[in-house]
């Protein structure tokens, strides 16, 4: 099974200071991605909807479109998708093959950089007419960031996550963000961000030459969200999401931009299907409603700023009481996503074992953090959970990418 061979590399890899090694692999492969096109992606928040908005987009023009995400929510295939189908487990065996070939053992890959490697064997396999490429860590010695034949790339929400990496300022994450962006070619910004993120990107693509764009977000009305998505207006025309969230709206205000400037290449890309990719595109664990008495939302958030917005999201909600099952990875700043999240809460349970194999904070260590919080395993914490909050409550599932209700 391919999964055996995926284990024998890290998560993360030997640290690397360029991208010689990726490139040297891709280059033993034949260079696959020059033959591709990009819309390249990078954030720390956002870039999943995103990408999946993009990608429904360029497929429903007729354009045949390959989907790269991480990490996967159900499934392995399920972060290499071609026109919304997953790679098959039979091809993902054969490319996986072909890749070790030239993979001798000592050079310190990470899973990442072999699943890269495959997939763009394959959406050049499979000629690709686009491939929307979201980053796995940073942009700038991601091993994303090879490619050099991008139409666009995108910077969604940055903020702080993944500190030991990128640096422990906004600024110094905002510079590996900004390391996507290459000569000439169209930079899109996700609107509102920092102002130092703004000056950062700013500077990078006028350095290098990149037009910038921005959403003016001040041509953003008429917004509407209810649990099913929401509805908005932006420079005179309607639109509405699948995936709710008041950052949703941001989120597709990015996407329309960026298809302004795809649709001057692809140009099968029109405003209906701008409209209707962005209507239907869907992605699990964003505010994914997965139950309705109690209701039950599963939520993908696992950094403060994410948090942040979940908690603006549950404190609207009418439902009572408000119960969340919690669980973090340790290498995320758990303790300030407490804080965002706590206060518009009634109860908080508290689970450790939701990833094998990866460390997880104690649940003790996150029932620590609220007041009355209780633990259990992970496998009971959703039925418990409804029964505190009962049909008139709500269930609140948040804190990692991995924890499955």
């Amino acid at each position: 099974m391919y999964t055996d061979i995926l284990d024998r590399f890290t998560r993360s890899g030997k640290p690397v200071t360029d991208l010689s090694r990726f490139r040297g692999l891709m280059h033993a492969l034949g260079d696959p991605q020059e033959g591709l096109r990009f819309i390249h992606v990078a954030g720390t928040n956002g870039k999943g909807s995103a990408v999946r908005m993009l990608s429904r987009i360029c497929s429903l023009s007729g354009y045949r479109t390959g989907e790269f995400t991480s990490p996967y929510i159900e499934r392995y295939n399920d972060r290499i998708c071609i026109d919304g189908k997953y790679i098959p487990d039979e091809d993902i065996e054969r490319l996986l093959g072909i890749v070790m070939q030239h993979v001798h053992g000592d050079e310190g890959y990470s899973q990442f950089e072999i699943t890269t490697a495959v997939a763009l064997l394959w959406y050049a396999e499979q000629s690709c007419d686009i491939v929307v490429f979201e980053c796995g860590l940073g942009g700038l010695l991601d091993c994303t960031n090879i490619i050099d034949t991008g139409i666009v790339q995108l910077i969604m929400s940055v903020s702080y996550d993944h500190t030991a990496v990128l640096g422990d300022t906004l600024h110094d994450i905002a510079v590996q963000k900004a390391g996507i962006i290459k000569p000439s070619v169209p930079t899109v910004l996700y609107a509102p961000n920092d102002g130092e993120v703004v000056d950062v990107v700013r500077d990078t693509a006028d350095r290098l030459g990149s037009p910038l764009i921005m959403p003016d977000i001040s041509l953003i009305s008429d917004e509407r969200i209810t649990g099913e998505g929401c509805s908005f207006s932006y420079k005179g025309r309607t639109y509405t999401t699948a995936m709710t969230g008041h950052h949703q709206i941001y989120n597709a205000a990015a996407v329309i931009e960026a298809a302004g400037v795809i649709r001057k290449i692809l140009s099968r890309i029109t405003d209906d299907t701008v409209h209707a990719g962005i209507a239907c595109a869907k992605v699990p664990l964003r505010l994914e409603t997965v139950g309705s008495s109690p209701l039950i939302i599963r939520d993908g958030a696992h950094n403060p700023d994410a948090m942040r917005r979940l908690a603006e999201y549950v404190r609207s909600l009418p439902q009572s009481p408000k119960v969340l099952v919690y669980g973090q990875m340790t290498s995320k700043d758990y303790i300030t996503s407490a804080r965002e999240i706590g206060p518009f809460v009634d109860r908080v349970i508290c689970i450790d074992d939701f990833a094998p194999g990866q460390s997880t904070v104690p649940a003790d260590t996150l029932a620590s953090l609220f007041p009355d919080a209780v633990t259990s395993p992970s496998a009971e914490a959703c039925d418990r959970a409804a029964a505190m909050a009962g049909t008139d409550g709500a269930v609140i599932i948040a804190g990692s990418l991995y924890i499955k209700s």
